[in-house]
């Protein structure tokens, strides 16, 4: 675990939203490998404000309640969370990680995840919005309609 401060008030989405959008973006358009597969370039994704408040209500919900998962509480999947925040997408998908104080160390756990780089390499994908809670991260990824 990361040794840093560790503020209990959610990071405004703007605070991360340059540094993990060019972090995410970088991976994507150089490729990588996640697990045994190598991923080749993809297109850069754009920032959608929806995807990061719905994302923030999440963090803020499971650092209040110290757990960690994709369902809320009362067992709701990130599609379903993101419709009821508004979001036109068919399509989401969700990265967490709790222990990560900053943008540089959150995206190493995430490539070392297989599971995790996959969704950031992901075509589907084309935006993402993202929020960090004292060591929660959310990083929601969608398709609009």
């Amino acid at each position: 675990m990361v040794s840093c401060s560790d503020d209990d008030e959610p990071a405004k989405p703007e605070d991360i939203q340059i540094e993990l959008l060019n972090a995410i973006n970088t991976l994507r358009v150089t490729g990588c490998q996640c697990g045994n597969d190598i991923m080749p370039p993809v297109e850069p994704v754009t920032w959608n404000d929806t995807l990061a408040q719905t994302a923030q209500d999440h963090a803020i919900d499971m650092y209040t309640y110290n757990y960690l998962s994709h369902l809320s509480r009362d067992g709701t999947p990130p599609i379903i969370r993101t419709q009821q925040a508004g979001y036109s997408g068919i399509y989401v998908g969700e990265n967490i990680a709790r222990g990560y104080f900053n943008v540089t160390d959150v995206m190493k756990g995430w490539e070392e995840s297989e599971s995790h780089c996959k969704n950031m390499m992901d075509t589907t994908y084309t935006e993402i919005g993202a929020s960090k809670v004292a060591g929660y991260w959310v990083l929601d990824l969608g398709r609009p309609k």
